[in-house]
């Protein structure tokens, strides 16, 4: 016969990061000297030290020997019964070796790690964090998680608010944290808070972060809206002072070259008649408002005494209408080739024409500030008949503010 052996404990308890030890006795049941090998067989032999590692017997003798198991203590370390043997061989008679078997009970841990990323955030309304929770433990991580700050000027959304995690795993959660109050401009101003991850049955891990609270208006601001403005009194000025000037003068230009031709061509014409020219081009030409001869009470034609008289034409006449003097009376036959009406105030209402009760036309104020008209045939005013001027101003409140007027000129017929 080979050996006998008798295992102490049929079960034993260790911790993963700790030991547990037992005793194995061996006796040799044979006639002759043996020696013995003792070895664990099953998933617990890599934690396995026997020593000593072989016996010499006598027939008849026995020994013991220490089997010490160490698990890890890591999450790969599985909790609960572990079946375990315990060999020993016989050199001698090979047949004749035995297993006895037993159980190790793997004490169960959890050892969560936490994180908070960033730890710091930036926002005027809001910063958001993220939770990181690994489980270096073996078994089941149930935890909750809560935020709370000292001075109690932040509010928190936190999703989930609590977490499982599976045994060498990480769970994450993202916590929203939002100031109470905002401000519009000022320095920034450090929010801080603490948040606490209790796992079920432990000791809770606090973690510290911070939320770093901005103004809502950014610092640029005023600086980007001080710059627009510049810009736009900018624009505005190179509009007033360079580029409208410059569009005036170039259809000025545009105006004065086949204006010019055509009164060229017309002085010509009058020259072979015999009769006065037309003034150049871009010469001075009367307007409402400026310095005219004045006329009568009744709006008389402003001709001097002793005007040319104009062959083929009659004598020139010019005047004046307006609110003071509103009706001319002609005296022979009378010609208007010119009218020019001015608003130089910008009054609104209306103005009408009359050659006595015969409207000749009606115009809006608030259309015009200078509006000229040149007739080819002239309109015709016999001898006795009235041209009249009519004002009506609205929104003002005294009638010497309304200040229209027309300027009129052509030739008179006499006895024509």
């Amino acid at each position: 016969m080979g050996a006998t052996a008798t295992l102490r404990d049929s079960v034993l308890a260790v911790q993963p990061g700790g030991q547990g030890q037992t005793e194995i006795r061996v006796r040799n049941d044979g006639a002759v000297v043996d020696q013995f090998t003792i070895d664990v067989v099953g998933d617990a032999a890599g934690w396995a030290t026997v020593e000593p590692d072989s016996l010499s017997l006598f027939p008849g003798a026995e020994q013991t020997a220490k089997v010490t198991f160490k698990p890890p203590r890591a999450s790969t370390t599985p909790p609960g019964p572990m079946p375990f043997g315990v060999r020993v061989r016989s050199k001698e008679d090979p047949a004749g070796s035995t297993v006895e078997e037993a159980s190790l009970d793997i004490a169960p841990f959890v050892e969560p790690f936490a994180e908070l990323v960033p730890r710091t955030s930036r926002g005027s309304r809001s910063g958001t964090h993220e939770i990181a929770i690994d489980n270096r433990g073996n078994a089941r991580l149930n935890a909750e998680l809560a935020a709370a700050d000292p001075d109690q000027q932040l509010a928190f959304d936190i999703q989930p608010p609590a977490i499982v995690v599976e045994p060498g795993t990480a769970g994450f959660a993202r916590i929203r944290v939002k100031p109470v109050r905002t401000f519009l401009r000022g320095p920034n101003k450090s929010r801080n808070f603490s948040l606490s991850v209790t796992p079920a049955g432990g000791v809770p891990i606090n973690l510290d972060g911070t939320l770093l609270q901005e103004s809502v208006l950014p610092p640029w601001f005023l600086k980007a809206v001080g710059l627009l403005l510049a810009g736009l009194i900018a624009l505005l000025l190179f509009w007033f002072f360079v580029l409208r000037p410059s569009i005036e003068n170039a259809a000025n230009q545009a105006v004065e070259k086949p204006l010019a031709a055509i009164t060229s061509g017309v002085n010509n014409a009058l020259s072979a008649g015999g009769l006065p020219t037309m003034p150049p081009a871009g010469s001075a030409s009367p307007t409402p408002g400026a310095a005219t001869p004045a006329p009568g009470a009744t709006g008389a034609p402003s001709a001097s005494p002793g005007a040319p008289f104009i062959p083929g034409l009659g004598t020139p006449l010019d005047g004046r209408l307006d609110r003071t003097a509103q009706v001319f009376k002609a005296k022979g036959n009378t010609y208007l080739t010119d009218l020019v009406f001015g608003n130089p105030n910008g009054r609104t209402g209306s103005v009408t024409l009359r050659r006595n009760s015969t409207q000749l036309m009606t115009l809006r104020l608030e259309n015009f500030r200078d509006l000229d008209f040149h007739f080819v045939t002239p309109i015709v005013l016999g001898d006795g008949q009235s041209l009249v001027l009519d004002l009506s101003c609205e929104g003002v409140t005294k009638v010497e503010d309304c200040d229209p007027s027309l300027f009129y000129s052509g030739f008179i017929r006499v006895g024509s």
